[in-house]
């Protein structure tokens, strides 16, 4: 029996990819992943710590499953596509550009289904120890932070917020704030503030987390989780108010069934908007508001339709729907 679906997470799912597309389409416009618009900031302030609050969100119901059953689950689902497109882009790659590196992208390519497979195994692991889960949660980040190579992938850095997806889910959390506009409200004041003191303070967007950081810029580290989980709050909080006074309209309600693609579209988006769009459709605007407003919204609402497109048509076949989306859409 296939699990139910809480259709305001999967509307938040949607719009997360959508800002997560959104971001590369962005710095594939401007001049890569060194990009310092306002618009691009803003989006790497929160989003993947909503991703992964998003991906802990169900990780409860899988510890009870045999670990043999559970490891082939998750790489099938997660590490199998990640892989599948890596191979696609290290084939484009070596046919259309000159200056590439494959050994850098078939570590960095799909690099969340790769961590957030890790984080399943390693949560999975963590879960078997009779200890209380506030401490196991602790203890976790805590070793991830101090160990050799713990920032690969941004392992360390982004684990305390798939724990905290699990909270929300055990605690029930997001039921209790559901529609609740106060809490959005004092959410979104809060992440603009904190967002603005970082701004002020040249606080970056990702600090490597590692002993160094962790004695000369702690205070640093601490903020950006602020940020970081303010911001992710006020977008879950806001898009389950759209859910709760249009999620039987018809257009919202269809939108909230494409947040389960969400898998298929960061692995047709990685391909098409961070490999392809640049060599293919090399565009600059040279005003920033047009750009950030207009241009790089609607394209990124484009791409979001074409993956979507995509999906519908190539999940058809049980073959492609297993390499590019771990089987999970043809039923």
């Amino acid at each position: 029996m296939p699990k139910k679906r809480i259709k305001y997470i999967d509307l938040v799912k949607l719009v997360t990819i959508y800002l997560v597309i959104l971001g590369h389409v962005i710095a594939m416009m401007v001049d890569g992943y060194s990009v310092g618009g306002r618009l691009y900031s803003f989006i790497y302030s929160f989003h993947m710590p909503l991703f992964m609050i998003l991906s802990g969100f169900f990780v409860g119901g899988s510890v009870k499953k045999p670990f043999v059953f559970f490891l082939i689950q998750k790489t099938k689902q997660l590490l199998l596509p990640a892989i599948t497109c890596t191979i696609i882009v290290c084939i484009y790659q070596c046919i259309f550009r000159d200056n590439y590196s494959l050994r850098d992208e078939i570590i960095g390519n799909s690099w969340f289904l790769k961590t957030l497979f890790i984080y399943y195994i390693l949560f999975y692991i963590l879960k078997k120890i009779p200890i209380n889960d506030w401490v196991l949660c602790t203890c976790s980040c805590v070793i991830l932070y101090i160990v050799p190579m713990g920032t690969t992938l941004q392992i360390n850095l982004l684990f305390p917020f798939f724990w905290m997806g699990y909270f929300f889910k055990k605690y029930e959390v997001l039921d209790k704030c559901y529609g609740k506009s106060m809490y959005a409200i004092s959410f979104s004041l809060l992440f603009a503030f904190c967002y603005y003191m970082q701004l002020h303070m040249n606080i970056p967007n990702y600090i490597s987390i590692n002993i160094d950081t962790i004695h000369t810029m702690w205070n640093h580290i601490i903020f950006r989780y602020i940020v970081a989980f303010t911001g992710s709050m006020t977008f879950i909080l806001w898009t389950i108010i759209l859910y709760k006074y249009c999620g039987t309209q018809r257009i919202i309600s269809q939108l909230s069934e494409y947040g389960k693609w969400t898998l298929g579209i960061y692995v047709l988006q990685t391909i098409l908007v961070v490999n392809v769009f640049p060599d293919v459709l090399p565009l600059y605007v040279g005003n920033e508001l047009l750009f950030n407003v207009v241009v790089a919204p609607i394209l990124s609402i484009f791409f979001l339709y074409l993956c979507i497109v995509i999906i519908k048509i190539s999940s058809r076949n049980r073959v492609l729907d297993i390499l590019l989306y771990g089987g999970q859409y043809n039923h």
